[in-house]
């Protein structure tokens, strides 16, 4: 069975990066690697989308509200989350040691402050989603990958991420208004039993890419793993419609991610649906969990420019 749903209520290679040509992503879009062991990233054109959901939306929360006319720039964002054989480059590279201390993981109780994104419980293949990495640690992950390639990566805005997870949909869920295992990894359709089903044959993380990308050629934005985004929390979407460095983003202790996870019910997977890290506590200074993970963006869509040490 799968774990419990992990919701709540609520940092280079020497010498110049080189960037993978410019082909056709899946869905017809513009798409770039900048090294061997980099995000494949998707270029997505620029749009204006419905942010949230309609209040008659089953599973919605208040949080989802008011629903926010929003333009999005053209911007560039991971075609999948970051894997461990990505993350792996940067803690070597790094030569950092693991965070320890991780929530919602399959160790017993007794273990738990033993617990990193190389110690969960339950196996992880390369190919799949790094989880029990906090804000702080994507913020370091995205700050090397600049400095190592040339380009200025950071995680998406939490618009950005709507947008796009949506692809253009105006439904719960990219595919339609019913929760499918045939398109995501995610829980039981009650709470916590982690029944899978369909495509679904996974008890926890799934290989990124296990299941068909939506309309802008994403895999994974809905199940599998809370995807960390740059904002802050706040409890509704007013606001939104601005950019993000006008934001009024008053209580940073608490930062959003996106997406659903692998033990997750489907009211928790739905594209409006929006999740939030406790604030810093002496248990816990910075928050990990295993079914929390990171996906990247970038605004630079020309060139990467030299790398620099």
């Amino acid at each position: 069975m799968k774990s419990l749903s992990i919701a709540f209520a609520a940092l280079m290679v020497l010498g110049r990066p080189f960037a993978a040509p410019a082909q056709p992503a899946p869905a017809g879009l513009p798409h770039f690697r900048d090294c061997g062991d980099c995000s494949e990233m998707v270029v997505l054109p620029p749009g204006r989308f419905t942010m949230g959901s309609p209040a008659t939306e089953d599973g919605r929360k208040d949080d989802e509200g008011p629903q926010t006319e929003i333009d999005v720039a053209s911007f560039a964002i991971g075609k999948t989350d970051v894997t461990v054989r990505e993350w792996k480059s940067f803690v070597t590279d790094m030569h950092l040691s693991d965070r320890l201390g991780c929530a919602h993981t399959e160790l017993p109780k007794a273990e738990a402050g033993t617990a990193s994104w190389r110690h969960l419980g339950f196996a992880q293949h390369e190919d799949e989603p790094v989880v029990c990495v906090s804000w702080a640690d994507a913020q370091n992950y995205a700050n090397w990958l600049s400095a190592r390639t040339g380009r200025r990566y950071r995680l998406p805005t939490e618009a950005e991420w709507e947008y796009a997870a949506r692809a253009g949909t105006t439904t719960a869920y990219p595919w339609g208004d019913e929760a499918s295992h045939d398109f995501a990894n995610y829980g039981s359709d009650t709470c916590c039993t982690g029944a899978t089903g369909g495509r679904d044959i996974w008890l926890n993380t799934s290989p990124v890419g296990a299941f068909p990308p939506n309309a802008f050629g994403l895999s994974d934005m809905i199940g599998n793993v809370w995807q960390w985004v740059q904002d802050c929390y706040r409890p509704s979407l007013t606001g939104h419609a601005r950019p993000a460095t006008a934001m009024d983003q008053t209580d940073c202790r608490f930062r959003v991610a996106r997406g659903g996870t692998w033990g997750d019910t489907p009211a928790l997977i739905r594209s409006a649906s929006r999740n939030y890290a406790p604030p810093p506590n002496l248990v816990m200074p910075d928050y990990r969990s295993a079914g929390f993970g990171l996906r990247l963006a970038t605004s630079e869509l020309g060139p990467a420019r030299p790398a620099q040490r």
